[in-house]
């Protein structure tokens, strides 16, 4: 930075870096400009201009077409993820869960139970038919009723005993899919295409779970060694990933992405892999909608390489005749 910068121009243009390239190359100087005068004769940002430009960066952010995408895409990730849960669990306690000596209890309830198991699923079906507004809805009646629920309960006692680190893990899912419809349908946001693709993962996403259930009480699980393999193989995909995206391909990034990839990939993925997915999730839908969303942006990819490739064919010019 220049040497007779102010200190106040120089604390302002770091927060200025908070903003998208684009805009800040745009409109970077004449916001500078009007921040300076708004703060005159000042050595440090006063707290009400940097609280809105921290606003005015994190509006911009979500606004971009790669943010938008991906936060769509995990939306549509953890929507699938906890929308099918209740009804892979009703699938699963009618196909194996009860013993059969318990089943007319469970048969005599069927349309309680059914319901309770199909109405989760209705802010995934209204996202995913572009009713994002009727989504939020739907998902803010879920969520108090919800901690309704839980809130009754504990009152009369029967909540005793609880985990508190559970329950916030319990509880984070249903929150951040509310606060991400809020944001799509502040920002006009729709799901990510292709629409067949998150159409065909709700029945699948019910079979998931379904699934779960019944390799969990089968005693059938995964060995111990499987996470530490993932996290080797997450941070060769790391390394590697790296190394393409900054174009440059010396053994010196690869190793050293490669040995932050390896820390990461150690620690993160093998206690949530042992504490959820070893024990068929947990009930907890966080892992398939990591899973869910990996598969999302390898259909998303595979497509727009396509639609590049069928795109660059229809731009070749024909081949000339050959002339005999």
């Amino acid at each position: 930075m220049n040497a007779g910068m102010s200190p106040l121009e120089r604390r302002y243009r770091r927060l200025l870096r908070l903003l998208p390239a684009t805009h800040r190359d745009a409109r970077g100087e004449e916001l500078l400009g009007l921040l300076l005068d708004l703060d005159h004769g000042r050595r440090h940002p006063s707290r009400h201009e940097t609280l809105h430009l921290i606003a005015l960066a994190v509006r911009l952010r979500l606004t971009t077409p790669v943010t938008t995408a991906a936060l769509t895409t995990a939306l549509s990730a953890l929507l699938v993820a906890a929308g099918t849960q209740p009804a892979g669990s009703t699938l699963d306690l009618f196909t194996g869960a009860v013993l059969a000596s318990d089943m007319p209890a469970v048969i005599s309830g069927w349309p309680q139970t059914v319901a309770l198991g199909l109405v989760p699923l209705a802010p995934l079906i209204a996202w995913l038919c572009g009713a994002t507004r009727t989504a939020l809805t739907l998902q803010a009646i879920l969520l108090t009723a919800t901690v309704g629920w839980f809130v009754i309960d504990a009152l009369s006692g029967a909540g005793m005993g609880i985990d508190p680190g559970q329950l916030v893990f319990a509880y984070a899912i249903p929150v951040l899919i509310f606060v991400l419809l809020v944001i799509a349908g502040r920002e006009r946001w729709t799901a990510p295409r292709p629409r067949l693709f998150w159409w065909a993962l709700v029945p699948l996403g019910v079979l998931a779970w379904k699934g779960t259930g019944e390799w969990g009480r089968h005693g059938v699980y995964v060995h111990d060694a499987v996470p530490a393999v993932i996290g080797i193989l997450a941070a060769a995909v790391v390394a590697v990933g790296a190394a393409f995206a900054v174009r440059r391909h010396r053994p010196a990034v690869i190793l050293g992405v490669g040995l932050t990839g390896l820390v990461a990939g150690w620690l993160i993925p093998d206690p949530l892999l042992v504490t959820t997915a070893m024990r068929h999730f947990d009930g907890q839908p966080l892992p398939l909608a990591i899973l869910i969303t990996v598969l999302a942006a390898t259909v998303a990819g595979v497509s727009h390489l396509a639609r590049r490739h069928r795109s660059e064919s229809r731009s070749l010019p024909p081949d000339e005749p050959v002339l005999g």
